[in-house]
């Protein structure tokens, strides 16, 4: 269970920066800044932002307002899309430290009513990865190699129900209960979800965002700013060391805007001039969200839109996110070189 304590407080105009924050006002003022600019021919910034060392928010920015009129706030709840792959990752590493999974287990030994013959070579440990080769649940191609594909946790979705006799969900939230992820859940949130827009020809288009029971582990989570900051500080309580050693390692080279990204399991590593980077995204029609953690600072942005643009440019799609991104990776490299 985490201990959550007071900090004090000092107040900026519009964002916050915790009293021993390695974080100075002027920082925080860039950050804001970053995410207040507008880009031509992108709306702008709709969401919240959030920067956190251990539970510690150093800044944090929201723009917009909930159906209730009420103006967004750190804990105000989004969809996350693929940001629940990293949860299920943590719940599937429990059970393999509780010894009941077994990474190089195929998926036939958990899933025996399915009789494809790749459940047979398909491991745990390639769902995990994305390294399944799974196309569709009857089609594989190049098996260990990189294929992103919510398939694979949908199926890790069914091994964690298969072993545990629970559902997944009843699953997740109690695991979200214990990280103090009070705003997270998934058709328990459904109410509480705020509007998402969507972009179709040009214009943006209010969506009502739904995830199927069978989604949920690849991308039904609701949750907030908050509540996502808490993720990789969960991971390390939840975790043995060789569990989150597992889950941290870098297994395969995946294309990505950012450049040089490996995927381990359910989540995303990277080499910054920050150190190393923990991170994955989520795109789902309505929403759309990062987090990255840099582990060697203790540190996690998080960034939430309830806005999704054209898909088929991420680079407009994500532009905040990413500046926010590389604005804080140029802070920790620049405190890096200032410590000598």
């Amino acid at each position: 269970m985490f201990k959550m304590f007071v900090i004090p407080f000092l107040f900026f105009s519009g964002y916050i920066v915790g009293a021993d924050a390695p974080l100075s006002a002027s920082n925080a003022e860039f950050l804001s800044k970053q995410i207040q600019e507008k880009m031509e021919g992108r709306p702008e910034f709709q969401g919240s932002a959030l920067l956190m060392q251990w539970t510690e928010v150093l800044w944090h920015y929201q723009q917009g307002s909930t159906s209730q009129g009420k103006p967004f706030d750190q804990h105000s709840a989004f969809f996350v899309g693929s940001i629940s792959k990293t949860l299920a990752a943590v719940l599937v590493m429990q059970q393999v430290q509780n010894g009941t999974l077994d990474l190089q287990a195929p998926v036939k030994h958990y899933l025996p009513e399915l009789k494809q013959p790749w459940t047979a070579s398909v491991r745990v440990a390639d769902l995990l990865s994305h390294s399944s080769g799974l196309v569709d649940i009857s089609t594989q191609q190049s098996y260990g190699q990189f294929r992103y594909n919510n398939l694979n946790f949908q199926l890790l979705g069914q091994i964690l129900t298969a072993v545990t006799k629970r559902p997944y969900a009843e699953l997740a939230e109690q695991l979200l209960q214990q990280c103090q992820m009070h705003s997270s859940g998934f058709a328990n949130k459904a109410d509480v979800v705020n509007q998402g827009w969507h972009e179709e020809q040009g214009r943006l288009k209010t969506i009502t965002g739904f995830m199927p029971v069978e989604a949920e582990p690849s991308g039904g989570l609701v949750s907030s700013a908050a509540d996502i900051a808490l993720l990789p500080l969960c991971m390390r309580q939840q975790l043995t060391k060789t569990s989150l050693q597992q889950m941290t390692t870098p297994q395969l080279l995946r294309p990505h805007r950012w450049g040089e990204v490996y995927y381990s399991y359910g989540l995303q590593i990277s080499h910054t001039a920050a150190g190393v980077e923990w991170s994955h995204s989520g795109y789902i029609p309505g929403y759309v969200s990062v987090f990255n953690h840099f582990p060697q600072h203790q540190l996690t942005l998080v960034v939430l839109e309830n806005q999704s643009l054209d898909p088929a440019n991420l680079a407009r799609a994500a532009y905040y996110h990413d500046k926010l991104r590389r604005s804080v990776i140029q802070m920790l490299s620049q405190m890096n070189k200032d410590k000598g």
